[in-house]
């Protein structure tokens, strides 16, 4: 089963630094009083195009669908007030330990969609991993793609982005010892198929082959954002953006985002890439580019290389073409995108995810990548 190229892609805000974060700091003292805990939380394919999973919020639990997002920081998560959004609901007024800070949340993603409600805090669990009193915010109200399937978002990128100016849920767990080890994997299953899950805490050793190749973090110190690591320029050895193992890109910067779909590098680059395709051209939309589907079998492989590294990630064929770009067209949608900036930065969603199995290791400051089964 290909997924739809018809379908919209929703794209996670990448918000500015507010306030430094001394990540050293907070890490040294979590290797202090680490308890070891970690926990797998299976996760629903969507049609490769989103997973999402379970979260319980409050006192008791009431269990409700997130997205679970390596490129935003925040926590939030609909309330029935919220007419345009979708459930399972949380309801505050059932709930012992909801505590309400009074302070109105607005925010909005890149794809046009905003968000509006009152921040809180609350117990946040994932299986037996909780944190008391994390904060977070209660969606009364939104306009654009907010309409599931999941209900809510946890954002698993750093605290420097969170509009809530609060330390995300997952940083809260590592800097007070909660976690077996101060990182969380994905495996993201393909075409359809089951067994997607968040490891948190953990790595799971049966969800890829040989051993993961990691990359350091830029900058890799208290100023991070999101996780990102280089992609090199064409003019080194076998990196950067390649097809058929070869470099045709020039440096970026790759942000490693569960929470974006497919894959978007800056028009030149874009440009430079389906060059090397047969028949492949631009999209009448700007964004996106074409090729021949009778030619999809027989393509050479589309792939990254990652600075210091000689190795290729190539992504799956299955995962690269998304199909038709509408039913019955001889066209078909390549997963890598232009940005639409020259901004030096390529954004690298679950395409490349449910190739690679990926490892987001805070206590080393480093991504990691193994074969996905």
């Amino acid at each position: 089963m290909n997924r739809s190229a018809e379908k919209a892609v929703k794209t996670k805000r990448k918000a500015a630094a507010l306030e430094r974060y001394d990540i050293g700091a907070a890490r040294r003292a979590a290797m202090k009083k680490r308890q070891g805990n970690s926990a797998v939380n299976s996760l629903v394919n969507e049609s490769d195009n989103l997973y999402y999973g379970n979260l319980s919020v409050g006192t008791p639990a009431q269990v409700t669908t997130i997205d679970f997002d390596a490129g935003s920081s925040d926590l939030i998560i609909p309330s029935a007030e919220c007419t345009t959004c979708v459930g399972p609901f949380y309801n505050p007024a059932t709930s012992t330990s909801f505590t309400n800070a009074n302070s109105a949340f607005n925010t909005s993603f890149g794809d046009g969609s905003t968000a509006s409600g009152v921040l809180s805090a609350e117990t946040i669990a994932v299986g037996s991993l909780s944190v008391t009193s994390q904060p977070f915010a209660v969606i009364t109200g939104s306009t654009g793609n907010f309409d599931g399937p999941n209900s809510g978002l946890m954002g698993l990128a750093f605290e420097s982005i969170a509009q809530t100016k609060a330390t995300p849920w997952f940083f809260n767990l590592a800097n007070n010892g909660k976690l077996a080890s101060n990182l969380f994997s994905f495996y993201l299953s393909r075409q359809g198929a089951d067994g997607s899950e968040l490891c948190i805490g953990c790595i799971d050793s049966n969800k890829f082959t040989g051993q993961p190749e990691y990359f350091p973090l830029v900058p890799g110190n208290a100023s991070q954002s999101v996780w990102d690591i280089v992609v090199p320029h064409l003019g080194m050895r076998s990196d950067g953006f390649t097809y058929n193992n070869a470099a045709v890109t020039q440096r970026l910067v790759a942000i490693i985002d569960s929470g974006t779909s497919n894959i978007y590098i800056p028009p030149s680059q874009a440009a430079a890439l389906y060059s090397k395709i047969p028949g492949a051209q631009l999209h009448t939309d700007g964004t996106h580019y074409v090729f021949p589907c009778a030619s999809a079998s027989t393509m050479s492989s589309v792939g990254i290389a990652f600075s210091g590294s000689t190795s290729v990630f190539n992504i799956q064929p299955s995962q690269f073409n998304l199909g038709p770009i509408a039913q019955g067209s001889e066209s078909c949608a390549g997963a890598i995108a232009s940005s639409g900036s020259e901004d030096s930065v390529a954004l690298v969603g679950d395409t490349f995810i449910s190739s690679w199995y990926s490892i987001f290791d805070y206590g080393n400051m480093r991504v990691g990548f193994a074969q996905a089964v």
